[in-house]
């Protein structure tokens, strides 16, 4: 077993693998440049939640079962038994019926079900009369950075040590990764580099043996306090993953009106906030501009928007893959440098499964699935 691990990133990712390897006897340090969470980790919706790729499936059941068990090891974070719900939401009747068959095809365990205008306002009140819905049987509220903090703890429990203001970059000589190099001039060595620096993987594997294309799709969320009850379900314009991928973000914005950007309705609401998003970039916006286009747009679903106070606002790059799916395992050409990154929107579903994965590939040799493999083929 290697036991000089270093892991670069402060994401749910990078916390949970220092974590995971910590407990099985590796010495780990955890570089991060700015903040536990400072990214999409951090400033996502703040929900966990079935992807909708059967190739992360198993990623997001593994993931639950490890949330589970931080929240009976962890007193900040906390999860319910079971799911809040999720309602995507359609103002075209065919369409969700539509979608309605693919999901019942796809993913029965999600018991999708066909909600009518009028059994969308019973099942969810506060929404506008008007749209049809597939509920599913999914969606676990978090807020956003919760749980990243508390594998970040946990990692330091087990022994990882954490150094948060110093970034790091991947040291290689003769083709093997031999440490990693810190922003103040400092090195650390180690036998293996993990590197799970979401959007800016691929520009830290840069100089040989790197995954295939890691790209930022940028998002903007708020954070609000609703003037009384918020949604007991998490709320979703249906197909809101559709865009979320850097490809159609960027043909998107190509096609957009000047001021006013793509962006789909979504919201989550945990510990007495709800944050509502969403919009997929392929540059990055400014927060300020974006806030009253996504207050208008939530509130043509949600009318107490409309009154809602606004807490703050938070801009990220999700680490967007150009196939969707994360790259987990060694890197192609450096030994000892192994790679966890590219989730997406999935990160938090799926993260702490992904983590395990790469762990394992790390300390067992253990190979990940061919369609998740880091050096995998792509079109």
């Amino acid at each position: 077993m290697r036991s000089e691990i270093v892991v670069i990133g402060g994401g749910i990712i990078g916390c949970a693998a220092a974590a995971i390897l910590a407990d099985r006897g590796a010495r780990v340090t955890l570089v991060e440049r700015t903040a536990v969470g400072a990214g999409a980790s951090g400033r996502n919706l703040g929900a966990i939640q079935y992807p909708f790729d059967p190739a992360l499936a198993a990623l997001y059941h593994d993931s639950l079962t490890r949330y589970r068990a931080l929240a009976d090891a962890s007193g900040d974070f906390t999860m319910a038994a079971s799911p809040a719900g999720l309602l995507l939401l359609n103002r075209d009747l065919e369409a969700a019926e539509a979608h309605h068959r693919r999901l019942v095809a796809a993913v029965p365990e999600l018991r999708p079900v066909l909600l009518s205008p009028d059994e969308v306002v019973l099942a969810e009140p506060l929404l506008r009369h008007g749209p049809a819905a597939v509920r599913l049987a999914t969606g676990y509220p978090i807020p956003p950075a919760s749980a990243t903090i508390a594998w970040a703890e946990l990692a330091e429990e087990r022994g990882a040590r954490l150094i948060i203001g110093a970034g790091g970059t991947p040291l290689v000589q003769s083709g093997a990764a031999v440490g990693v190099a810190l922003a103040d001039g400092d090195r650390i060595g180690a036998d293996v580099v993990l590197v799970a620096a979401g959007p800016w993987t691929s520009d830290l594997l840069d100089g040989g043996g790197r995954p295939a294309r890691i790209q930022p799709t940028w998002g903007v969320t708020l954070q609000l306090r609703l003037d009384g009850d918020a949604p007991r379900h998490i709320v979703e314009e249906d197909e809101v993953d559709a865009i979320n991928r850097a490809a159609a973000a960027t043909e998107r914005a190509a096609r957009m009106v000047e001021g006013d950007p793509p962006s789909l309705f979504s919201l989550a609401s945990a510990g007495g906030i709800s944050t509502l998003g969403s919009t997929f970039l392929p540059s990055e916006p400014e927060p300020a501009r974006i806030e009253p286009l996504l207050l208008r747009r939530a509130a043509e679903f949600l009318p107490l928007i409309e009154t809602a106070e606004v807490l703050g606002r938070r801009i990220c790059a999700r680490p967007q893959s150009v196939d969707g799916r994360p790259f987990i395992g060694p890197v192609e050409g450096v030994e000892g440098m192994f790679v966890c990154a590219g989730h997406g929107p999935w990160g938090i579903s799926t993260g702490p499964a992904s983590a395990a994965m790469v762990a394992r590939a790390i300390l067992d040799g253990t190979q990940p699935p061919p369609e998740l493999a880091a050096g995998r083929p792509l079109g």
